[in-house]
């Protein structure tokens, strides 16, 4: 077992006590902590558990990450599908950008060490630039990079219909990557949030265990959550009149039936429904999006076992993995798989819902 913590560090010195307590503010930094939880023979027979300290790996971290969320995107969250590496754009080049469940681009600011007022004044700068341009321009930028994080066509799909949907207002969330974070920046992010500016960040540590092997650690410091916005008055029927314009709105209606029978909440987005937890319906445990198809309409479904595992504890993560299989961000699944898709998910919900009085409430 694996007992983790995060612990203020500062470093530095300041010959005026004033300056000093500033400076420790500016530079108070989260960091990683961890501890094996090993078991002791004790007296008389008895055994008992104590922690033992997981020292911090030398490796260069930072020159790894990039290329490790590139090959698996869920290290920094569930639900985001890469469409772009390196985009060069107005103000210098943007390391990652995805697409997610809530469909909005994400800018992912990826730094060489802690993360603080620079990394995210950068990645504001970034998405200020995305934000200034139109749909064309968005796509002749990620056209030619497309094949680096995935299968070019498919993306190049994906790609087209979101600028498509978005119509004159485009949705732009950053995430914040890197080793460690300054105090104040969940402060800047609350401050942000008042303002429709959404920043997440995930910071990551790697310890050293026994025989070698290594330890990689995550923090997640979720998006503050805001007020809904007056203008974005988003409904489950806006959505499903896309599905009947692919032709597959009885299989969005089952989506959203069966889940609503399991007493599960349907959040409408611009242009997906997406099914929440009720302790916390700004969180998802799935999503269906209407897709236009070259033989015809249906569905991108992402679900997350895991999601299922966290949120209910009569549902264990093993279970739910092998009832649900392992979805891919957005899958596309049209005709007979599109109708194998439902019955796995359907099968699933009657089984473990409604679930124990209290569980996920």
């Amino acid at each position: 077992m694996i007992w983790a913590r995060c612990d203020a560090v500062g470093g530095g010195v300041r010959s005026s006590e004033v300056e000093e307590k500033r400076r420790r503010r500016e530079q108070t930094m989260t960091r990683l902590a961890a501890w094996k939880i090993v078991v002791q023979d004790g007296d008389g027979g008895s055994r008992r558990r104590e922690p033992r300290a997981v020292q911090p790996s030398k490796i260069r971290l930072e020159k790894h990450l990039e290329d490790w969320i590139v090959n698996d995107v869920t290290l920094i969250g569930e639900g985001l599908t890469l469409v772009g590496r390196q985009i060069s754009i107005d103000d210098g080049r943007l390391d990652l950008l995805a697409l997610d469940s809530q469909d909005r681009w994400v800018v992912i600011e990826i730094k060489p060490g802690m993360l603080g007022p620079r990394a995210l004044a950068q990645a504001l700068s970034y998405a200020a630039s995305l934000a200034r341009l139109d749909a064309d321009e968005v796509y002749e930028k990620l056209k030619p990079r497309l094949g680096v994080v995935g299968d070019a066509a498919t993306l190049s799909t994906i790609v087209k219909r979101q600028l498509a949907d978005e119509g004159d207002e485009r949705e732009i969330a950053v995430l914040l990557v890197g080793v460690g974070t300054h105090s104040g920046l969940e402060r800047t992010n609350e401050f942000l949030a008042r303002f429709g500016v959404p920043i997440g960040v995930v910071s990551f540590e790697v310890f050293e265990l026994e025989g070698g092997s290594q330890l990689l650690v995550r923090e997640v410091v979720d998006e503050p959550t805001k007020p809904p916005s007056q203008k974005r008055q988003y409904t489950v029927e806006a959505i499903r009149s896309k599905a009947v314009r692919v032709g597959v709105d009885q299989q969005f209606d089952r989506f959203v039936r069966i889940a609503e029978a399991a007493g599960l909440p349907v959040q409408p987005q611009k242009a997906s429904v997406r099914i929440a937890p009720p302790a916390d319906r700004t969180r998802f445990l799935m999503y269906a999006r209407p897709v236009a198809g070259a033989g015809g309409g249906g569905l991108a479904i992402w679900v997350g076992p895991k999601r299922f595992a966290e949120w209910f504890s009569h549902i264990g993560e093993d279970e739910a993995t092998a009832a649900l299989g392992k979805y891919g961000d957005g899958g596309y699944a049209a005709g007979k798989a599109l109708h194998d898709r439902l019955d796995q998910i359907e099968r699933f919900l009657t089984k473990h819902f409604p679930p124990p009085d209290g569980d996920g409430e």
